[in-house]
């Protein structure tokens, strides 16, 4: 093949065609390799931003051709994925007897620039793109922030899944040793057995494995970790698992709500303070929890619907509530 002459897949593309393809001359392909960052988005906290609807729309293009392509190990991992969720990672854990559960701290802002271009590599076999290296610097300009990947971003996510495959496979293979079950959901490690000794020493396996992986930037928060076993409340994501099996809601999410519904039907006045106090005035978060309780434990609604009424609860469940 000649010098300078890209071999390019049957399925590939190049970026500017895709860009092209994608946004019907709405948006501009030089624009967008010339964006200026910068005044694309709001810092929302010492943690998150919120891009502007343009910076959204270029980075969810990017992961649609890229960053969905990355690296991940999908046996373990079930945040921003499709088809999977929080009750997806709790499930192969439900009939378990010994749970073990951390978080990773402060990851987001753990993963630099040279950590997303290594995760760009990892998509490149696979992606539909066969120039991606040529805009590669504008890429990791557009994804990430001082350096760093910022929490908000569109394609965040996935590059931090894509980062954290090398821990979730050897993390899996030990798991697979041990007869360990092994989910991660974002920063949430969740890890359970039928055997206790299994998960005796997995805090110092885990801690290891962060250590020797990312070089010591990367390590557990022991203030949210813990061991905990069939018999007392076993809570996972916002969710209970039962002594059956059965994975309710927590009993917290069930007050708040049945609370929310008391005062909706008896006073008005005490409603809105509770729903400004408990949900930040937001409807959204009522619908948003009343799904959540759709997927993991239909019962309930129903139970809601008989205590409160039909039109209501699905008034509330719809956003359609005056």
């Amino acid at each position: 093949m000649p010098f300078g002459i890209v071999q390019m897949k049957k399925t590939s593309i190049s970026l500017r065609e895709a860009f092209d393809s994608t946004f019907h001359q709405k948006f501009n392909f030089d624009d967008f390799l010339s964006l200026n960052i910068s005044q694309e988005y709001k810092q929302l906290s010492n943690e998150k931003v919120n891009p502007s609807l343009k910076l959204k729309k270029y980075l969810r293009f990017l992961n649609s051709f890229v960053f969905d392509y990355a690296k991940i190990n999908e046996n373990v991992v079930h945040s921003y994925r499709h088809e999977k969720s929080t009750y997806t990672a709790v499930v192969p854990h439900c009939h378990s007897k010994f749970f073990f559960q951390t978080d990773i701290k402060d990851f987001f802002h753990k993963i630099s620039k040279q950590d997303v271009e290594k995760i760009v590599d990892t998509a490149l076999d696979k992606a539909p793109i066969y120039d991606i290296n040529r805009y590669k610097s504008e890429l990791l300009n557009i994804t990430t922030i001082d350096d760093v990947l910022p929490v908000g971003f569109p394609t965040s996510p996935n590059i931090s899944n894509s980062f954290l495959s090398s821990f979730d496979d050897t993390l899996e293979g030990y798991c697979i040793k041990n007869n360990i079950i092994y989910t991660r959901y974002s920063d949430d490690v969740i890890l359970s057995s039928e055997y206790k000794n299994s998960l005796i020493n997995i805090q110092d396996v885990i801690s290891n494995y962060l250590k020797e992986i990312y070089d010591g930037r990367i390590e557990i928060n022991t203030y949210k970790t813990k061991h905990t076993h069939k018999g007392s409340k076993i809570k996972i994501l916002g969710m209970v698992v039962l002594p059956s099996g059965k994975i309710s809601v927590d009993i917290k999410f069930k007050q708040h709500l049945e609370i929310l519904f008391h005062f909706y039907i008896n006073d008005k006045n005490k409603f809105a303070d509770y729903l400004k106090n408990h949900y930040q005035g937001d409807f959204s978060k009522i619908s948003g929890q009343l799904n959540h309780i759709n997927t993991i434990d239909k019962s309930y609604l129903d139970k809601l619907r008989k205590k409160y009424g039909n039109f209501i609860v699905d008034s509330f469940h719809h956003q359609s509530i005056d």
